[in-house]
């Protein structure tokens, strides 16, 4: 890999960049994913950010996107052939054969969940657990000998509190701190819980039976957007790893083209 590697994470929320030499993540920023970008504001966005963190970006040899919303992997590939000249490597099944998979429709998993599965048992072998805490919680469960065998999709805090707020007449939009009690002693109280207290033990109860169902205690590692917030309330999550699909971004990109140069 020649110059640096721009890894994107297109999510239904957010848009986490991060630039790799070899594998240090030398930076990293998040942009909204709500807004309609062409490729030119796009570009404008990675100059900027670049020239912050003092780097040249002339200097990025190739890209690799992650993404769940197509809009956007069209906006990054344009801006990617127009300023840079390069085709990124976009990330899904097809880029990942060497990752085995128990999914029934393997074309169904995310991008960003096979980064977390690859990423994760890179780092932290198997059998694994990865909690994302994105607009969806995702709980992906990698076996033993590193195959993807599937997972639990649940409402992110941010979604969950939103849906709340939008479908009745008198339940307020909330903060998404962890109240001192559970029992709320006022409605912004009581939802607080639910939406703090709630998803954890959601989550600690969906990883014991994750458990029981592998007859093994897997190592549970937790990331995205709330991972920290969530994973210091908990005893569950083993491990904090904030930019794993950055870096499983970075070893897809990588395993894919040392299976190229073998071919």
């Amino acid at each position: 890999m020649s110059g640096l590697l721009l890894a994107v994470d297109i999510g239904n929320t957010n848009i986490e960049c991060g630039l790799f030499k070899s594998d240090k993540l030398k930076s990293s920023w998040r942009l909204s994913s709500n807004l309609p970008r062409t490729s030119d504001e796009v570009w404008q966005l990675i100059t900027f950010f670049c020239s912050e963190a003092r780097i040249d970006s002339k200097s990025i040899g190739s890209i690799a996107i992650a993404s769940v919303v197509p809009d956007h992997t069209r906006t990054f590939t344009q801006m990617s052939g127009r300023f840079l000249k390069l085709e990124p490597l976009i990330i899904s099944v097809d880029s990942c054969p060497f990752i085995k998979t128990e999914y029934s429709d393997p074309y169904q998993i995310g991008a960003d969940r096979l980064c977390n599965a690859v990423g994760g048992f890179h780092y932290y072998g198997g059998p694994l657990v990865v909690v994302d805490f994105g607009t969806a919680i995702t709980l992906d469960v990698i076996s033993k000998d590193g195959a993807y065998m599937g997972g639990v999709i649940l409402p992110g805090p941010q979604a969950a509190t939103a849906s709340l707020h939008r479908r009745t007449s008198q339940l307020p939009q909330v903060s998404l701190e962890f109240p001192d009690t559970v029992i709320g002693k006022t409605t912004d109280h009581g939802i607080r819980s639910g939406i703090t207290w709630g998803i954890v033990d959601m989550i600690e109860g969906l990883i014991g039976r994750i458990t029981r169902q592998l007859a093994e205690k897997p190592t549970v590692v937790s990331t995205g957007g709330y991972a920290r917030r969530y994973s210091a309330h908990s005893s569950s999550f083993g491990k904090l790893h904030q930019d794993l699909v950055l870096d499983g971004i970075r070893i897809i990109f990588e395993q894919y083209q040392a299976l190229c140069s073998r071919s």
